[in-house]
């Protein structure tokens, strides 16, 4: 029966993600077919300027309008100074009726809230919009295209949600398996505490092999824990600088203890970010550690942060360790795959819901022999700031 259940939920994904990309081959649809009759009718207007307009003329004008408005997307047509000159039914519903000549950059800020949600414009009632834009090709000016992504978006959460269930069942079979090797150590350890007639040496030795036990099993729970919230983190905001700062507070023991290196490059950034600061850093926290475990003595950890072309936050984690064959990279992040003998499995799982959690993607590198390099792409108010300002301005 979880067969049955487990091939359905994975059969209703598929139907979604065909959904999905049908909504987005309509969006591209849509946006060709108004650039289409625009530029034929600018053709016409072109070839006979001065002709006048006859019942047949003004019939095809109003069949044209209609069919635009018909369109469930808004359009916006944008003169080279970026006000508006056109729009049809849908665009007017959402903008208002009185936005011809109004600044193009003005209506955003008016309609829309400041920040962007996945890298879309929302508005005060929680409505969520993609926004496309081109020029108009035949004369100087954009054409703007607003789809109203807000269910299509409920349905991707949906659908991340039932696939978290999904991993989640799969891995609570799983961790039970792996908790109990090290708790029937801990057992074992603990009754020859009680019951043997042990020195005080020996009896150390098992309070701390028990204890190393107990760590190992509440490193397993709490990392479970954390991939169990998926996504459903208490978000603030946060300077960039200030998690790079309280990241090298954290593993400073760790690189003394191993006599490594942590160069953070770009720490001062002008960002911020909107998340959950202690996921984050203990996302970041392991891959440090990872590093640190691949490498020789005196490593060296480098971190380069910086803003990327689409104005997303990239962090870069480069060590100089051992390096990662193709076959294990892909399974670096499946819960409970791992390569060392003690490790749990579910730290880069961790890592990589979290990273997704906060609307962002995660990619490895690596040659064996040469060291890995982790990169981590998230949105930050810096890059919404310019990525609103871009598509506010008509140039």
């Amino acid at each position: 029966m979880n067969n049955i259940n487990q091939h359905s939920d994975e059969a209703d994904l598929q139907h979604l993600q065909q959904a999905f990309e049908r909504h987005n081959d309509l969006s591209e649809s849509l946006f060709e077919s108004v650039e289409k009759l625009n530029s034929t009718v600018q053709q016409i207007k072109a070839v006979h300027p001065d002709c006048h307009q006859t019942d047949d003329d003004n019939h095809l004008a109003r069949h044209l309008r209609a069919l635009i408005d018909a369109i469930p997307g808004g359009i916006v047509v944008l003169d080279p100074q970026g006000l508006v000159v056109e729009a049809n039914e849908a665009a007017t519903s959402l903008l208002g009726e009185a936005i011809n000549q109004q600044s193009w950059r003005d209506i955003v800020k008016r309609v829309f809230l400041p920040e962007l949600d996945q890298g879309e414009l929302t508005t005060d009632d929680g409505r969520q919009f993609s926004i496309s834009t081109r020029p108009l090709g035949f004369q100087p000016g954009q054409i703007v295209l607003l789809s109203d992504v807000t269910q299509t978006r409920q349905l991707q959460r949906a659908a991340q949600q039932n696939l978290h269930l999904m991993t989640m069942g799969k891995m609570m079979a799983s961790l039970a398996h792996q908790i109990r090797t090290p708790l029937a150590s801990t057992l074992l350890y603990l009754s020859q505490i009680i019951e043997g007639d042990l020195d005080h040496y020996t009896s150390l030795s098992f309070n701390e092999k028990a204890l190393a036990r107990v760590k190992h099993i509440e490193k397993m729970i709490n990392d479970m824990l954390v991939f169990a919230h998926g996504g459903q983190f208490n978000m603030c905001q946060f300077s960039v600088q200030d998690l790079f700062i309280e990241l090298r507070d954290q593993i400073r023991p760790q690189l003394a203890l191993r006599q490594a290196r942590l160069i953070i490059n770009g720490e001062d950034i002008a960002a911020q970010l909107r998340g959950n600061k202690d996921a984050l850093l203990g996302a970041l926290g392991n891959l440090c550690m990872n590093s640190l475990d691949a490498a020789t003595p005196q490593a060296t950890i480098q971190i380069k942060i910086k803003m990327s072309l689409r104005g997303m936050l990239s962090i870069t984690v480069q060590d100089n360790g051992c390096g990662i064959d193709a076959e294990t990279r892909r399974h670096l992040f499946d819960p409970f795959f791992s390569t060392k003998v003690d490790g749990t499995g579910l730290g880069l799982a961790v890592v990589k819901s979290v990273v997704e959690s906060h609307q962002g993607r995660i990619a490895v590198a690596s040659t064996p022999g040469r060291g890995s390099r982790f990169r981590i792409f998230l949105p930050c108010q810096q890059g919404m700031k310019s990525q609103i300002s871009s598509m506010s301005s008509p140039g």
